[in-house]
């Protein structure tokens, strides 16, 4: 099995908007998704992220904040994912719960393994 990372995207605070009631069905939903793919052996690990973070850069010696992207959309989430290849991960992530709301984008990245890191 090869692992990948899935990185979730949207614009910010996408879930501040729904009423109680999508937001419950949005957690049932999505928890669905990621614990039947724990228990097939296939999800790693699964994560919101705080909506708060920095961008660090190197320039002229210095590490600095920024420069960020011209955009709204930032990374919300992750899943560490198992699957024989980039077909198998796109199918089992073309499954997630997220699509059927329509403001979530899932970026599919095979992690390369380096010998001599971790």
């Amino acid at each position: 099995m090869k692992e990948f990372l899935l990185l979730i995207r949207s614009e910010e605070a996408p879930k501040a908007n729904l009423s109680p009631e999508q937001l419950q069905a949005h957690i049932e939903k999505v928890g669905g998704f990621i614990k039947r793919l724990t228990e097939e052996g296939r999800m790693k690990s699964a994560q919101p992220l705080e909506m708060d973070g920095k961008i660090l850069s190197y320039k002229n010696g210095k590490i600095i904040d920024g420069p960020y992207n011209e955009t709204k959309e930032i990374i919300s989430g992750y899943y560490h994912l198992l699957a024989t290849d980039l077909e198998e991960a796109i199918e089992i992530t073309k499954q997630d719960p997220r699509f059927e709301e329509g403001i979530w984008r899932i970026e599919i990245r095979p992690i390369k393994k380096v010998k001599g890191i971790n």
